[in-house]
């Protein structure tokens, strides 16, 4: 029998507080403790203790830092999360992935290595 993860994106993506809208495009760094659904554009820096929700047009080019990451876009950039990084279907992440947790399902694209270290370190403030 095959081991089933909890599906987290359908426990979390209804909590997400704040919504970075599709039409918008930024640059920079972003800090947040809550959780924060991406449609838009953005390049630069995530650091965060919560959940990030990457939405399926989003384009993503950052290193990120958080607790939880579930992503349904495209990504480029390496991941640390504190606990679970989830690739939906839609999903494209090019970068390295550091996190004790990660489910990548079947359709999604990942071109990087992971490493799954149970080390609370790898959250927002952390390696």
């Amino acid at each position: 029998m095959a081991y089933m993860a909890p599906n987290a994106a359908a426990n979390k993506e209804e909590k997400a507080e704040t919504v970075f809208a599709a039409d918008l495009e930024v640059q920079g760094t972003i800090k947040f403790t809550g959780s924060l659904m991406i449609e838009g554009v953005f390049n630069g820096e995530i650091l965060s203790e919560g959940l990030l929700i990457v939405g399926p047009e989003a384009k993503v080019t950052a290193t990120i830092r958080t607790k939880n990451l579930i992503s349904r876009g495209e990504i480029h950039g390496d991941v640390f999360a504190g606990e679970q990084v989830v690739l939906e279907k839609t999903a494209v992440h090019n970068g390295n992935i550091t996190s004790p947790g990660i489910v990548i399902e079947r359709g999604s694209t990942f071109n990087g290595s992971c490493s799954m270290k149970r080390d609370a370190s790898v959250g927002p403030q952390g390696n």
